[in-house]
């Protein structure tokens, strides 16, 4: 799906503005503060119905104004599309294509994949499990809507029962009947996550490990592994087992929410062991593989957003980045760069089906 207009209304730095797309790869280029990062993520609201930054979306309006709005034209084999997202907090988030209504976020993610790259994922990929754990969700998210259902409901159950551990606590008093049910619900929508991950985590995988060996030169190895109770116990056991725990601390300690993904380095924990190059390396890998899942899975490219990475990386790292997202076979990318000459330097070198959109 390629996107060929974007009206902004209201939104972050953007009182009024419209943009016009007309090449596959557009270098978003200004001095720092002038909007680039806002228009990136306003892409990504477009994308997955959300900021990349805020969870309440009150929060990305522009200044003291009352509403938000994203317009955008769009177009897939010639035949043309127009996505509209408003909202105020009267009325909430209205998200519609040309013209009809999607009642639910959910029914809305996944219609345009999307990739993003940021300038301080190195870190949160090392130390982050919570990191670790929503990029795979991202992933098969978009790609299943049954895995981002289940997800969802998960997500809302552990926080009742959270919030139930941390009532019988005040109160003194234990509702064991109603544990009982909360804790069969979340196993009902957690073993599906866990089948999910179970099965896709080792697809991504092999891509990832390819992704690696191309951007060092074939130098090092590079793996994940999914780390999950659930692969050698029973939900329902380990809910049970957990279960005094829980009341004590009102969290839940068992489930796929503490899943994680341990990522290898010469067959060495990258956390440890690895450099900051080496981390940069892994995450570039992380996302062209998932680049490629989405793609593969879906049969559409997803849009590939780069956020101020060039001043993240070495030579050698950009020159293997700008190869790939040259390649005819990538979708539209969007990239942002304080330096107007860099980016026009590095992509002439690479191909001449690029254009540059600066922003005062």
């Amino acid at each position: 799906m390629f996107i060929n207009q974007l009206k902004l209304a209201q939104f972050k730095s953007y009182e009024k503005a419209d943009f016009q797309f007309n090449s596959r790869i557009t270098a978003i280029t200004g001095k720092n503060g002038a909007g680039k990062t806002n228009l990136l993520d306003a892409l990504h609201h477009l994308s997955l119905g959300r900021s990349l930054f805020h969870k309440q979306d009150a929060l990305n309006i522009f200044h003291s104004g009352g509403f938000y709005r994203l317009d955008a034209r769009l177009e897939n084999e010639n035949i043309p599309f127009r996505l509209e997202m408003v909202y105020s907090p009267e009325d909430k988030k209205k998200i519609s294509w040309n013209g009809g209504r999607i009642e639910k976020i959910s029914e809305h993610v996944g219609r345009l994949p999307l990739v993003y790259i940021l300038p301080d994922e190195p870190f949160l990929m090392n130390e982050s499990s919570e990191w670790r754990r929503n990029f795979i969700d991202n992933t098969l998210s978009q790609t299943f809507p049954a895995y981002l259902l289940h997800l969802s409901r998960y997500k809302k159950l552990l926080t009742h029962r959270n919030a139930t551990l941390k009532y019988f606590a005040e109160k003194n008093r234990i509702d064991y009947a109603l544990l009982d049910t909360l804790d069969e619900e979340l196993v009902v929508d957690g073993i599906p996550v866990f089948e999910y991950r179970k099965k896709y985590v080792p697809i991504l995988n092999e891509d990832f490990k390819s992704q690696y060996q191309f951007l060092a030169d074939g130098a090092e190895g590079a793996e994940i592994q999914y780390e999950s109770e659930l692969i050698t116990s029973d939900f329902a056991g380990l809910i049970s087992k957990s279960r005094t725990q829980d009341l004590e601390s009102h969290r839940s300690h068992a489930g796929v929410h503490k899943d994680d993904f341990l990522y290898l380095l010469n067959e060495k924990p990258i956390k440890k062991y690895g450099s900051q190059g080496q981390l940069k390396t892994f995450l570039l890998s992380l996302k062209l593989a998932q680049y490629n899942f989405l793609y593969t899975q879906k049969g559409q490219k997803p849009w590939l957003l780069l956020d101020d990475i060039f001043d993240k990386l070495d030579d050698l790292r950009i020159k293997k980045l700008i190869e790939k997202i040259t390649m005819p076979e990538m979708g539209q990318v969007f990239l942002t760069d304080a330096r107007e000459e860099r980016s026009r330097k590095l992509l002439e070198s690479h191909s001449g089906q690029f254009e540059i959109l600066n922003i005062e």
